[in-house]
């Protein structure tokens, strides 16, 4: 899909239409788009106009080489759709190839925890800012994303298995960590490039800094809200969006991804009744992330749900409050049994989710910790779409998800600085 020229035409040609202004990269630049400002002086470029509309390859390659980043002023549905034909692009060829790894396993684990007990620190840090209504910064984040990113790109496992990691008592700033890393992985899915990974990834760390200010006897209270509690509750949406106005050089996508990712597609979502044609692409994907993780969590007044009557319910919501394509594509990237789930086979052996299968989604790769009697057993990988099968034997296959600790099998053991040998033959992990 071409950019169409006549949308971005600057001198009136929007009839009333709503104008936004969106940041980009300048690899995203196309001919018809119309560059408001630069991350440069005007003065310090060959453009004679401070404002210009983009129409000749020739000034594509100039933005290209003078600049990283513009901002573009563009009709918002167009812009929308826009978003959302450049991933459907993306995708219809890769959505069932199995993701390229340049890096196994075994190796990606130690980095991967590292940055996500930094950035554990970090969001903790700003969360707690702005409950005492203190001044934040956000830098210190924005360079853990750009590591997350610079992880998934090269193996999305390990930082997944982290999000298999939850404490119910830290539960907002741990759901901000995940949802951060969910989304970049899901982006990762879509085949979005890095910088757009970085933002989407800022997207998901900020969605909820809101909450803060939503006082902890509703926040945290175990049984159900009062319509009145209940509106003080999503006021968090707005209020999150105002806080992040604050910040000077924040991408404006993450604002409105931060005030609207409880929207819906029906129009019956909070705080602006937004309909599908005024909801951003980024806002549909950080929403999917955010109910998968939210109804998947155990929090004070539910339990969690498993990973695949998450997705149930998701599916189940297709249309009218989340995007039916993209949550295709999201069921496809998460698999029923999403990676780092400890799981129980049909033998009796227990293991742990190494890696998803796209075309076999019930048929993971399997990292078997304990035997038939359910003691350590010496570690191996099983791929259960391709375990042979003999004539008298059932095909192996997963018979249930366990929670994490069930036979003393616990998550973070596996992510600490420790070395398998036998995983590095492994090179799609």
């Amino acid at each position: 899909m071409k950019y169409n020229k006549n949308m971005s035409d600057h001198q009136g040609s929007y009839r009333g239409c709503e104008l936004i202004e969106v940041k980009l990269n300048t690899a995203q630049l196309e001919i018809g788009m119309y560059v408001k400002e630069l991350d440069r002086p005007w003065l310090q470029t060959p453009f004679m106009f401070q404002g210009f509309r983009i129409t000749t390859e020739r000034e594509l390659q100039q933005l290209r080489a003078l600049c990283k980043h513009v901002t573009i002023e563009v009709e918002k549905h167009y812009w929308f759709s826009y978003q959302k034909h450049h991933i459907n692009e993306k995708t219809q060829e890769s959505s069932l190839k199995e993701p390229q790894v340049t890096t196994p396993l075994h190796k990606t684990l130690p980095e991967a925890k590292t940055l996500y007990d930094k950035a554990n620190v970090e969001i903790h840090s700003i969360l707690n800012k702005v409950k005492e209504a203190e001044d934040i910064d956000i830098e210190p984040i924005r360079e853990t994303i750009n590591g997350f990113v610079r992880s998934v790109v090269s193996n999305p496992n390990a930082l997944l298995w982290l999000t298999r990691i939850k404490n119910r008592d830290e539960y907002t700033a741990e759901h901000c960590l995940r949802v951060a890393i969910l989304s970049i992985a899901f982006g990762r899915h879509l085949d979005l490039d890095e910088s757009e990974l970085s933002l989407l990834g800022m997207c998901g760390m900020l969605h909820d800094v809101g909450k803060m200010i939503i006082p902890d006897e509703i926040l945290n209270k175990p049984g159900k809200l009062t319509p009145e509690e209940y509106d003080v509750m999503k006021a968090h949406a707005s209020r999150g969006g105002e806080l992040l106005e604050q910040q000077s050089d924040l991408d404006p996508s993450i604002i409105t991804v931060a005030r609207h990712h409880h929207e819906r597609l029906d129009g019956m979502g909070y705080p602006s009744n937004l309909k599908a044609e005024n909801i951003s692409l980024y806002t549909r994907i950080v929403t999917i992330v955010d109910a998968y993780d939210a109804i998947s969590s155990e929090r004070c007044y539910k339990p969690a749900a498993t990973p695949a009557e998450a997705l149930r319910i998701l599916y189940e919501n297709r249309g009218t409050q989340f995007d039916p394509e993209l949550l295709q594509h999201f069921i496809l990237m998460v698999g029923i049994v999403p990676t780092g789930s400890i799981v129980e086979l049909n033998n009796g052996q227990v293991g742990i989710v190494l890696a998803n299968n796209p075309q076999y989604k019930l048929k993971p790769k399997v990292l078997l910790v304990r035997d038939e009697q359910k003691r350590p057993q010496e570690e191996r990988i099983i791929n259960l779409a391709k375990c042979p099968i003999k004539a008298d034997e059932k095909p192996l296959e997963i018979s249930k998800a366990l929670s994490n600790g069930s036979f003393g099998v616990d998550i973070l053991d596996y992510t600490k600085s420790k070395e398998y040998p036998h995983l590095s033959e492994f090179n799609w992990l």
